[in-house]
């Protein structure tokens, strides 16, 4: 049987994904990793963790490897891995998590003239300028610039490129061209010869090195395409439906909808959300800096010294009265993206009393992940996409607790089609058009899809979440008013 596999480079772990040729899911496994915060706003990494990771996930996989045929890979964006002249990685990375170059993206945005969208602290070229001025050593012996997936590209066939995905979400891509804006890396101290090159998101670029492939147990004349970022999960997660939004929930959430022909020129104030091309379709839509993440973070400081397992407690927080017995979480642990665009917005947990548990503030916390999803959703309804149902992806879609609060913070019904690997399913449409001359992306992504579960949202709790969301826009905008 031709099978296609497909890695996700994860911020936290590395996800492989087996496909049949005709878009079956045979097998996934994922093998984590942790990054670490040395000192506030900062998150590191250490690029081999990712690479060390794959060879756990594919025997986990527990299937015969010889049979596939192409190899595609996504994963975590903005994430500079630079090399040296050796082509080792200068350790460590600075994560897309990683906020201490505000001050540096504050300025390159004054200077360029760019819209947040294109330039803002996630993004790539102002962790660069922050190195320059923080570890000069770094910047001095860089030599090659790439991102997650292409690392690991790069291990697995000894090629250097990239795509415009993430030229785009490194703050150095030309929109009209789709080619690099080099001159930009001056602001960095930066030589232009440290870009890769740019090539096509389905490109075969090469085969599997023949010792990794002995080694890894795939096949020597195995295909590996270019692939795409993480952000291929604004379209994988569920069959293409102009004006529907589509929410891919892991430790981020990206939003986003096909747009309908009669709204292809219509423009969110202040940016909130904004128009994206990718494979093909034109999007609206915005990601939302901490969801599934400031859970995570929940969790490990105030609900795993419960002694319960996370799926136990998980229970435990369902169990609890939507509400939150009046507390109200505010999730911009790390600032906020869309629709906000400040580095300087902080969570808050609010009315919280001796009668609140650990549960109800890890219910608080996954309350408030829906009401920041409903302040976006009220962005594309003003658009004229007021998405009766959402398609819910990503890690959050396996977990009835998100499916049933996001639902009902909404108040929309909430659709989940077959597996939680949206940016997966992308990236197997692509190995798909290599294997099959003629294939339309469109027809290989539909392949994946199965019929939904629905989650129906509950009117009943209409009053009380319009209620809770008086509290959280009564903070944020105190907070939108008086902190810079």
């Amino acid at each position: 049987m031709t099978t296609i596999l497909v890695l996700d480079v994860g911020t936290s772990a590395l996800k492989a994904t087996l496909y049949a040729q005709g878009g079956a899911i045979l097998a996934q496994a994922s093998q984590g990793y942790s990054y670490h915060c040395p000192e506030p706003n900062s998150a590191e990494a250490d690029p081999d963790d990712w690479w060390d990771a794959l060879p756990g996930a594919l025997a986990q996989l527990n299937h015969d490897l010889r049979d596939v045929r192409v190899i595609g890979l996504t994963g975590q964006m903005h994430s500079p891995v630079l090399l040296d002249e050796y082509t080792a990685p200068i350790k460590p990375c600075l994560l897309w998590l990683d906020r201490r170059c505000v001050a540096e993206a504050a300025e390159l945005t004054a200077e360029l003239k760019l819209p947040p969208y294109h330039l803002n602290s996630t993004y790539t070229l102002p962790k660069l300028v922050w190195l320059l001025r923080h570890r000069p050593d770094v910047i001095a012996q860089t030599r090659t610039l790439l991102f997650p997936k292409d690392y690991v590209r790069y291990k697995l066939t000894g090629v250097m490129c990239t795509d415009a995905t993430e030229a785009g979400g490194a703050s150095l891509l030309n929109w009209q061209s789709r080619q690099w804006t080099p001159e930009r890396l001056a602001y960095a101290g930066l030589h232009t010869s440290i870009l890769p090159p740019l090539r096509a998101d389905r490109e075969v670029i090469g085969y599997i090195l023949p010792e990794v492939a002995d080694t890894l147990g795939l096949p020597r004349d195995a295909q590996v395409i270019t692939g795409v970022g993480d952000v291929a999960a604004i379209l994988g997660g569920a069959p293409v439906e102009p004006g529907r939004v589509m929410v891919a929930m892991g430790t981020s959430s990206m939003l986003y909808a096909v747009v309908p022909d009669h709204l292809h020129n219509a423009r969110d104030e202040n940016d909130g959300i904004y128009p994206y091309d990718l494979c093909g379709f034109r999007l609206f839509g915005g990601v939302s800096s901490l969801t599934g993440g400031a859970l995570d973070w929940a969790w490990r400081a105030f609900g795993a010294a419960s002694g319960l397992s996370f799926g136990e407690a998980m229970q435990v927080v369902a169990a609890i009265e939507p509400g939150a017995n009046g507390l109200v979480f505010v999730p911009y642990l790390t600032g906020e993206r869309s629709p906000f665009w400040r580095d300087d917005l902080r969570g808050q947990f609010i009315g919280l009393n001796l009668g609140h548990t650990w549960a109800h503030m890890l219910r608080a916390v996954v309350e408030g992940v829906g009401l920041c999803t409903q302040l976006m959703l009220d962005r594309f309804a003003r658009l004229g996409m007021p998405s009766p149902m959402i398609a819910l992806s990503g890690g959050a879609a396996r977990h009835a607790i998100w499916r049933r609060v996001i639902a009902d913070t909404c108040q929309r019904d909430v659709a989940v089609y077959g597996s939680d690997s949206a940016a997966s399913n992308v990236i197997y449409a692509l190995c798909a058009q290599a294997l099959e001359h003629g294939l339309a992306f469109a027809d290989g992504m539909n392949r994946v899809f199965t019929q939904p579960s629905i989650t129906h949202h509950d009117a009943a709790l209409a009053p009380a979440y319009a209620e809770r969301m008086t509290t959280y826009r009564a903070h944020l905008d105190v907070m939108l008013a008086n902190v810079r």
